[in-house]
């Protein structure tokens, strides 16, 4: 369900969805032809169709329109796995999550991590908007679990989330090795197959 948020800008002025779909649309065709480096506002603008003035009502400048392009795809192809099976669902999410990375995206978020330390302004909407949406993301699949019985009601979810997401950072960002399945199969077994400590 839309929020109000999601309806209007940061200024109160309402969307056009048309005009907004084309421009995600846009910018996501934009960065599989090229690289996050040459993407401007003007080409956004001429590709979906719509004024560069439309464009800076709504977002300040390119790493916003990327980032929200980015989390709207990571909504709609990602999505939450529901399998019935805690173990399953995480390591679903997790290659659905890095098969996006590994298809042409790596790039695009380090550098929108880039942009984060030294835009303060972008730095703040990236983390709430992005970062830890994908991550609130994961702790609801983890607290379905939990519901389930299949985790202790005192473990520590949040640790658990940043357990997932720390070595695919790690990884993303020094490119000392891949995120492909087997990495994930790995990483997932050692989370769940492995003794946990008590508190």
């Amino acid at each position: 369900m839309d929020t109000e948020q999601d309806k209007t800008t940061a200024v109160g002025r309402p969307r056009s969805q048309k005009a907004y779909e084309a421009v995600m649309k846009a910018t996501l065709d934009l960065l599989k032809s090229g690289r996050y480096p040459s993407l401007t506002m003007e080409k956004i603008a001429k590709e979906a169709g719509v004024g560069k003035p439309t464009l800076y009502r709504w977002w300040p400048g390119v790493p916003f329109i990327v980032m929200e392009a980015l989390k709207l795809h990571a909504d709609t192809e990602i999505g939450l796995p529901d399998s019935g099976h805690l173990k399953s669902d995480v390591l679903e999410y997790l290659k659905r999550t890095f098969r996006s990375l590994i298809e042409g995206k790596d790039e695009i978020v380090c550098s929108l991590m880039a942009e984060a330390q030294f835009n303060p302004e972008f730095a703040a909407v990236f983390r709430d908007n992005f970062i830890f949406s994908r991550r609130a993301a994961l702790i609801r699949l983890l607290e379905r679990g939990q519901q389930r019985g299949e985790l202790p009601r005192d473990t520590d979810l949040e640790l658990i989330a940043d357990l997932c997401y720390g070595p695919m950072w790690y990884r993303l960002l020094n490119r000392h090795s891949t995120l492909e399945d087997p990495f994930v199969d790995n990483l997932v077994s050692y989370l769940f197959d492995s003794p946990r400590p008590k508190n």
